[in-house]
């Protein structure tokens, strides 16, 4: 049997942490994505945990797709094309959220209002209403999958542009079934910005000090 020069410390098992932002112009990030942490933490206000939506547990982690289009040029000389161009691409962040707090309900929903009654708006205290969006509007969101990486490294997948366009279904059911929320973000291209024009970015983070660790 041949052997192999594998490495098994770059063989990765996890499901990792998804964080979820709003895109806004607050200061710290281009207003086209939410600034995210440098050399694990040193940018405080990226900090997933002070900044960021900590989606919580999931139901079998998350799984980043990339689909790619190709057109193959022929002609009737050749019976294989002489060329072939890629025509469209597609970029999806899926899994499903087991946890269905009124925040994980509005990241799923793709925006809406979460309003807190205090009495004075409509709900008296300790009713939370959650609307979802108007039929038109939808929000923007940047995403940071926190998850081990190789060599014990912590690995960051950065998107800066995403929304939400999966269905909505949740389902309420017998035990032991629980509630699962399933998301689909599709990856944007990001804004006319100096800072990050990229779909997506991989990083592994080998400093590896305690602040993002996931385990």
């Amino acid at each position: 049997m041949p052997s192999t020069n594998g490495t098994i410390s770059e063989v990765i098992v996890g499901t990792g942490v998804l964080y979820v932002a709003a895109i806004a112009n607050d200061g710290n990030a281009s207003g086209d994505y939410k600034a995210f942490p440098t050399d694990d933490g040193a940018n405080a206000w990226a900090d997933p945990a002070s900044h960021w939506l900590d989606v919580g547990y999931s139901e079998d982690g998350w799984t980043l797709e990339m689909d790619k289009t190709f057109e193959d040029i022929m002609v009737a000389e050749e019976i294989d094309p002489i060329a072939t161009f890629k025509t469209a691409q597609e970029v999806r962040l899926t899994g499903e959220l087991a946890q269905a707090s009124q925040a994980n309900i509005q990241v799923a929903l793709g925006g809406g209002t979460i309003t807190t009654g205090d009495g004075s708006n409509g709900y008296v205290s300790g009713y939370n209403a959650i609307l979802p969006p108007s039929t038109d509007d939808f929000d923007e969101k940047s995403l940071l999958l926190i998850v081990d990486g190789p060599a014990g490294a912590d690995r960051h997948v950065e998107i800066p542009r995403a929304i939400n366009v999966g269905a909505f279904s949740m389902a309420h059911q017998k035990a032991p079934q629980k509630v699962v929320i399933g998301i689909e973000f599709k990856v944007l291209k990001p804004k006319s910005v100096s800072q990050y024009t990229d779909l997506f970015r991989i990083i592994d983070n080998t400093n590896d000090s305690e602040v993002f660790d996931i385990n």
